[in-house]
């Protein structure tokens, strides 16, 4: 699994903690040591970005930290 996790990023060349989840089926929580492994070794670099819900709605919107990983040359 962590060679498909980072292969996919090698061929993607950035992606989002959601998109990884998705395309592995994982649950976040589970994704995060794995994506871990390659940050601590020096191949996957991450930034975080905070958004706010797209919605008109008037009701006040938890922030979700949106995570990217990317391959480091």
């Amino acid at each position: 699994m962590l060679l498909q996790i980072l292969n996919y990023l090698r061929r993607e060349k950035v992606a989002s903690n959601q998109q990884l989840a998705r395309e592995f089926d994982l649950d976040l929580l589970a994704l995060e040591p794995m994506l871990e492994v390659w940050v601590k070794r020096g191949i996957v670099a991450c930034c975080q970005e905070e958004l706010r819900c797209q919605r008109g709605c008037l009701k006040s919107c938890r922030k979700q930290p949106l995570v990217y990983y990317k391959i480091i040359n």
